[in-house]
């Protein structure tokens, strides 16, 4: 009963003093719950990141195959095999439990309900695979089963695909028309795949199907061609480097190869973060993210630590009676850390319903996507009661040192000073929440500059007033009518055709340097004659009158250098059968991260063949849009005119220079981020400051009184109080700066085109933060050097 008791008591005298100092206790709960927030967020992030594809059930024994290639002093990794890959390592493999082959779409195909009179969708989550899908990757079918993929034309659909396009889940034996030609019957619905899924789908169509679809597909299906992703189901407990020792000793594995590949496997596990193919660039972000979080939580628990202690004043009394009559330095302890508790709870109650209400915005702001079903897991959860109870503790830690510490003689004689309160730990607190933001605020800094750059860089292309139309199969028979048709449009001043998007991919092959003989990967790009009009491309050399022929092969300046061509590039041999017609100066056509790429652009006399070949993408048709003309008008024509030749795809278009910008949306992610950061550090940093320059004018409330009697001025007083906080921000800043700059200037070698420094950065950031301290220390002061020195010294 006692412990009962007495924790009864730590409980009511908490409540009470958390009613009795209202404007502290509201400053310390939203202070740590704006810290609690934001961590929470950002390591809901960081722990959703780490969990991805740990919900299968046999996820350990989930590897996928990918094949090393060393192309001279390049390794380059593939992933894609031909069908009867898989069949094979499962044959003579023994340690091989299943396996399953998935043929990603990687381009938007045309779904619809032919029941319905409604226009075709274009769907990106759509892929080919095995029955076995569903037994080696852990997504429950909500209704029918996955054996029936076993033949041609049938297909499972998720549950939001089903509610898309019949409005119920009661769809089995229905049909949904692909690409405008094939029905395909629904065999099964599974349950969505979750948001920390490394496979997301909403059409999983069985293989049978693939070869069925064309004869083209056919023909690759029985010719081998690299189409398949490999995933493997391993018997528990196998090794990893046996099972690749096996694959690469198979001889028919290699029979008819030109590449030479060693086969690896590769974790599901590890598949999202740092996979070959798959990471989503998050991997970098990650280390940051949670330093930023472990930072922003630590800095709200600093400035928790420091106002509680900066009243520490009105306590003294309070724990020397309390001691007087018995109390014990750990029962002390203990009704302090019981107050810590209270304020934590209360904090996190409402850190937590902010998360529920900045959640979708701040998750829009990062282009994330996160379950509720993730957030409701009892990982998860388990994870939010540990970081409760962490916080709680280091909290309730140094109050309830310091607090219970009070020697109880001194305090009741009045003798009591503020260094027993720890001035010198809250200084150093001080110092650091202000180190930290200005970190961040230099971070922020050199992340925008760098952003700008990129953004403004020249490409050597026009990226402006252009319109990309993605052209398949469809629209084959009825390209050039379509093209023409474009040029005259009114309000187009010119179109031109590339099998790959700009900024969005590109092949690749290699050829031998002319000196040295090692392999050089040169990018490629089929395009035809009116490309570099339409993009605005340069001209190095163009091409001759001789060379006017309509099939030509167009090199930039960094290929010609790389491929070790000297003297008149012109009419120089490429490979066999292909020479140089013509040079065109350096242009971006990835990202501006990595820099130019070596680029060999075929400029093909009739691309309509282009369309009809099975693939990754589409072409895409680029459309030169007059910057006078109605640009929204303009788009409906166009779409108008898409239609009429191409009734089986919906018509979809997107502008060149979004597609630029999307390469660099990790920047813009941590940009977004360290803004966020920057200013919750700092309104943190303020808040631990005010606690400060309340402690210390309470505690020298009857010095300033003498100095006041003695002649001292207002203005005097009011520079004495903020002299100190001035020198803690400059310590900060000396402390900061260096750190920050040396960070950031690592991290802006990650980058083939960069800014420097900026100079004036660290110079701006201490201004500014010297400005903002006087602004809130200078309130509090000047508030303590108008008191008159009567009331102040009447005790005396």
């Amino acid at each position: 009963m006692r412990p009962r008791i007495m924790l009864k008591n730590y409980l009511k005298i908490a409540i009470r003093s958390l009613f009795r100092h209202k404007m502290y206790s509201l400053i310390n709960v939203f202070g740590l719950a704006a810290g609690i927030c934001v961590s929470t967020l950002i390591l809901m992030f960081v722990v959703h990141e780490h969990s991805f594809d740990r919900f299968h059930a046999r996820h350990c024994d989930i590897h996928r195959v990918l094949g090393k290639v060393k192309m001279g002093d390049n390794e380059f990794q593939m992933n894609s095999f031909a069908a009867s890959f898989g069949p094979a390592v499962a044959e003579g493999t023994p340690q091989v439990a299943d396996f399953v082959r998935i043929l990603p779409s990687y381009r938007s195909v045309a779904m619809e309900n032919p029941a319905r009179q409604e226009e075709a969708v274009l769907e990106k989550n759509v892929m080919f695979a095995d029955p076995s899908f569903f037994s080696v990757f852990t997504f429950p079918l909500a209704e029918g089963n996955a054996d029936a993929l076993r033949e041609p034309f049938k297909m499972v659909v998720s549950e939001r695909a089903a509610l898309k396009y019949f409005g119920n889940t009661d769809v089995i034996g229905k049909t949904l028309r692909y690409e405008g030609k094939h029905l395909l019957q629904i065999t099964g619905v599974a349950q969505d795949p979750p948001s920390n899924s490394s496979l997301d789908f909403d059409f999983v169509i069985s293989n049978a199907t693939y070869p069925r679809l064309s004869e083209a597909n056919r023909n690759n299906w029985e010719a081998g061609a690299g189409n398949f992703n490999v995933y493997l189901l391993l018997n528990p407990g196998t090794s990893k480097a046996l099972v690749e020792r096996s694959i690469n000793g198979l001889n028919p594995l290699k029979e008819g190869q030109n590449l030479k590949p060693q086969y690896v496997l590769e974790s599901l596990d590890d598949m999202h973060l740092g996979g070959a193919f798959t990471d989503s660039g998050n991997s970098k972000l990650i280390p940051i993210f949670a330093a930023a979080a472990m930072a922003i939580l630590l800095l709200a628990l600093f400035n928790y630590m420091s106002l509680t202690t900066a009243r520490a004043t009105q306590r003294a009394r309070e724990v020397g009676v309390r001691k007087v009559v018995g109390a014990t330095r750990a029962g002390l302890g203990g009704q302090f850390y019981m107050e810590s508790a209270l304020v934590c709870a209360l904090a996190f109650g409402l850190g937590l319903l902010m998360v529920v209400y900045l959640s979708t915005p701040f998750y829009a702001l990062l282009g994330l996507k996160i379950d509720t079903a993730f957030v409701v897991s009892p990982f998860f959860l388990s994870f939010l009661a540990g970081l409760l109870a962490l916080t709680a503790l280091a909290a309730g830690s140094y109050p309830a040192f310091v607090l219970s510490g009070f020697a109880p003689l001194e305090v009741i004689k009045g003798r009591f000073t503020g260094n027993i309160g720890g001035v010198g730990v809250r200084r150093a607190f001080t110092v650091v929440q202000f180190a930290v933001s200005m970190a961040l605020v230099v971070g922020s800094l050199i992340v925008r500059e760098q952003l700008t750059f990129m953004q403004r860089k020249e490409l050597g292309l026009n990226k402006e007033q252009v319109l990309s139309i993605p052209v398949g199969p469809s629209m084959a028979a009825n390209y050039k009518p379509f093209r023409n048709a474009l040029r005259q449009q009114a309000g187009v001043t010119n179109a031109a055709f590339a099998n790959v998007g700009l900024f969005k991919g590109y092949n690749m092959f290699f050829v031998p340097n002319k000196i040295t003989k090692k392999d050089i990967a040169l990018a490629q790009m089929v395009v035809d004659e009116q490309f570099v009009n339409t993009l605005g491309l340069q001209w190095k050399t163009p091409p001759t009158a001789e060379g006017g022929r309509r099939n030509q092969a167009l090199l930039n300046e960094l290929a010609v250098t790389e491929l070790g061509i000297k003297g008149d590039p012109l009419g120089q041999p490429i490979i066999s059968g292909v020479a140089v017609d013509g040079i065109v100066k350096n242009f971006d056509f990835s990202d501006v991260q990595h820099g130019t790429k070596a680029m060999m652009l075929s400029v093909a006399g009739d691309t309509t063949n282009m369309l009809r070949m099975p693939g990754a993408s589409r072409g895409v048709m680029y459309v030169r849009m007059d910057a006078r003309a109605d640009m929204a008008a303009n788009v409906k024509a166009i779409g108008r005119l898409f239609k009429k030749y191409d009734l089986e795809t919906p018509f979809e278009y997107y502008f060149l220079d979004d597609a630029f910008n999307d390469t660099f949306q990790n920047e813009m992610r941590l940009s977004g981020m360290f803004s966020a950061f920057t200013a919750l550090a700092i309104f943190i940093a303020c808040m631990g400051l005010f606690g400060l320059i309340t402690f210390t004018t309470e505690t020298r409330t009857k010095e300033i009184g003498i100095r006041k009697v003695l002649g001292a001025s207002a203005a005097g007083i009011v520079g004495m109080l903020s002299r100190e906080f001035v020198v803690l921000v400059l310590i900060s800043g000396v402390i900061a700066m260096p750190a920050a700059c040396y960070f950031m200037s690592h991290w802006l070698q990650d980058f083939a085109y960069r800014i420097s420094v900026p100079v004036w950065a660290p110079f701006l950031t201490i201004g500014a933060m010297l400005l903002l301290t006087l602004l809130t220390v200078g309130f509090k002061a000047i508030q303590a050097a108008m008191i008159n020195p009567a009331a102040s010294l009447k005790n005396d």
